[in-house]
């Protein structure tokens, strides 16, 4: 069937609601997207084009999913609430650019987190070309599904993310930033970060008590040179261990011993009394590969 008022749009979304006595599930950390400028802005940020192949995270009942077929992509969508198939197949368009929906968009069944990205898009996707990736991110697992996509097999050229505003600054601070942090760290490591827009907390039914923010991931040329990256986030985390403590302070638990604390931060020429907040990526580098050196 063909819908002229978008899904995105309160009423529409109202009328779904009612139509199929769907609700918002807490525990999935769903909560449904109804402007429609801000969906259009996702889809704008993640600079989808016709024949873009999509990877969606949590369609929802479609909002996001429909302007994406909308311009020109084709989707794959991974899903784990067992109650949307009958409305994404009802509600999306039957044909998207003169083909069938289930051209153009595949509903996988599947917790992102245990995605096998080649099994479950083979015969789907082109997979020697590239894939983006647009999410609406439940808040409460936005860390774990990043760092999920980041360490995976799926060749991306972006990641278009819809996350909590508080994540999303996170991920964007900079050195001397109270925001900034593990998560900045290990993320700028691999990937550039561009705060795309805010999407006010009335944007969504129901409403959250936080705003959210759009964040595009785009992968370095030259990712940082970490070495051991499991040793490197340890590191870093242990340097983070309490903010207000000085770097020597937190280095404690990865070096015990005074003399060869004070030592690895004279040979670094790093000031003791700092915070870990004041230094840049490249000195935890220097830090997490001087310790693996100690270590050997």
């Amino acid at each position: 069937m063909t819908n002229r008022i978008p899904i995105a749009s309160p009423v529409r979304t109202a009328a779904i609601v009612n139509r199929y006595f769907v609700h918002a599930k807490k525990n999935l950390g769903q909560n449904f997207l109804v402007d429609l400028d801000a969906v259009q802005g996702i889809v704008r940020a993640a600079g989808i084009e016709p024949g873009d192949q999509v990877v969606e995270v949590g369609p929802g009942i479609g909002s996001l999913t429909e302007q994406l077929l909308l311009a020109g992509g084709k989707v794959a969508a991974y899903e784990v609430d067992q109650s949307l198939p009958e409305i994404l197949a009802n509600e999306l368009p039957e044909k998207v650019g003169g083909q069938d929906l289930d051209q153009r968009f595949k509903l996988i069944m599947k917790d992102v987190l245990k995605a096998d990205f080649a099994t479950d898009l083979a015969g789907f996707f082109d997979l020697s070309n590239p894939v983006k990736v647009v999410a609406n991110l439940p808040y409460y697992i936005t860390t774990p599904i990043i760092f999920n996509l980041l360490e995976s097999s799926l060749d991306f050229t972006s990641l278009t993310l819809m996350m909590q505003k508080e994540v999303a600054e996170r991920l964007a601070a900079q050195p001397g930033s109270k925001d900034y942090g593990p998560l900045s760290i290990a993320v700028q490591t691999q990937m550039s970060v561009d705060l795309a827009l805010e999407v006010g907390h009335a944007s969504f039914m129901p409403q959250p008590k936080v705003d959210s923010a759009v964040v595009v991931l785009t992968p370095l040329e030259k990712p940082a040179d970490v070495g051991d990256r499991k040793q490197f986030n340890r590191v870093v985390k242990l340097c983070f261990a309490q903010r207000r403590k000085t770097l020597a302070n937190n280095l404690k638990t990865l070096l015990p011993d005074k003399e060869d604390r004070e030592k690895l931060l004279a040979d670094l020429d790093l000031d003791p009394r700092q915070r870990p907040e004041q230094l840049a990526i490249s000195d935890f580098i220097r830090i997490s590969q001087a310790i693996a050196e100690m270590n050997k």
